[in-house]
């Protein structure tokens, strides 16, 4: 009778953090990945494990919902120190997602982090909303990832430490060892899931367009979406998906002779006709295979602000178009002027503000 061996034990992870919902938006996986990263330098490479988001954050429900009634909040149950929240968590929901699971982890003295966090709208209701849940759940402390939110919230619970970070999809350079592409092979990526993909003029296309003047590579360009579809994308997500189906364009494949790569962030639900309508098109439900497509592009355009993020965290140029308030996390990292023109990082400074942070956090745990 074969003896069976045990595997190797090692310790339990004592920080657990809040990730997932990367199907329906992939760019939470890049600030997952990079607050990973930063929390594994501060605790040690084994203190940190992954556990699930709340439900109530799905694609198209009504958050103020909360979570299913019969949704088992697991992670009142696990012995740990710190549960660890990122992303723009500070909703005006923030109640309804995590008052039961905040409730129990206080009772049971676990300490609550809130890592490159951000609102979600900036609206005073918001705004105050968070401002009563934290005041009667306060976490252990607060790390934002704008300016805007830090702002906001320095003045709040003076017992709460508070630091004014950066975008935990900036650590991406130093968490993730992208492939290089063949020499020689150029290309640029185009990521629009939220808004109509626009095209790129060398000359004005007319008034059936709405246009403005952008400057690429030394020569200036008309990028343009026709009228119609744009007004009816900018009425609500849903309205989106209905201006994308009514979408009958077919765009190029290549810009200035190369090829134009088009990533697609909500791979659920998936919706085929969308995502793949266009040449050249991808979509995925791991992150990894978006975080190479970004690092090696020449440059990339998108209504998606973590496509961006992710872009320029590699060193490469990006220009953002959405009117989302969560487009504040830029301004962090000298790259306000994304809505505006293509803009780089300087990675020097982008380093600084990635150990600085790094620091803050090990002084205050």
């Amino acid at each position: 009778m074969s003896e069976i061996f045990p595997l190797a034990q090692k310790p339990a992870p004592r920080v657990a953090l809040v990730g997932g919902q990367w199907a329906q938006n992939v760019g939470n996986a890049f600030f997952n990945l990079g607050g990973e990263y930063v929390l594994k330098r501060v605790f040690g490479e084994d203190a940190v494990g992954f556990f699930q988001d709340q439900p109530n954050y799905r694609t198209l429900h009504n958050k103020f919902k909360g979570n299913p009634e019969t949704y088992v909040d697991f992670a009142q149950y696990l012995d740990i120190d710190y549960l660890v929240v990122q992303g723009p968590v500070l909703g005006g929901w923030i109640r309804e997602s995590w008052e039961k699971a905040f409730r129990a982890l206080r009772d049971n003295g676990v300490k609550v982090i809130f890592l490159s966090s951000a609102f979600f709208k900036f609206t005073d209701k918001e705004i105050a909303a968070v401002k009563s849940f934290l005041e009667e759940y306060p976490p252990y402390l607060i790390s934002t990832r704008d300016d805007r939110t830090y702002g906001i919230i320095k003045d709040w619970l003076p017992g709460v430490p508070k630091y004014d970070g950066i975008d935990s999809g900036y650590f991406l350079n130093r968490c993730v060892n992208p492939f290089k592409v063949r020499e020689g092979f150029r290309y640029i990526t185009s990521n629009f899931d939220r808004y109509p993909e626009p095209e790129l003029f060398s000359s004005d296309p007319g008034d059936k367009y709405n246009s403005r003047q952008v400057e690429i590579e030394g020569k200036t360009y008309f990028v343009s979406v026709p009228k119609f579809l744009d007004k009816y994308a900018h009425k609500g997500k849903i309205k989106g998906y209905l201006a994308d189906y009514f979408d009958k364009r077919k765009l190029p494949e290549t810009f200035d002779g190369r090829l134009i790569v088009r990533p697609e962030h909500r791979f659920f639900p998936h919706i085929t006709h969308k995502i793949y309508r266009q040449s050249n098109a991808t979509a995925s439900d791991e992150p990894w295979t978006y975080i190479n497509i970004y690092a090696n592009a020449d440059f990339t355009l998108s209504d998606r602000v973590h496509a961006c993020v992710a872009t320029l965290a590699f060193g490469s140029p990006a220009m953002l178009f959405t009117p989302s308030p969560r487009s504040a996390l830029f301004g962090r990292v000298g790259a306000g002027e994304i809505r505006n023109k293509l803009v780089t990082l300087d990675l020097g400074m982008l380093h600084e503000e990635q150990e600085k942070e790094i620091e803050w956090l090990k002084d205050h745990v």
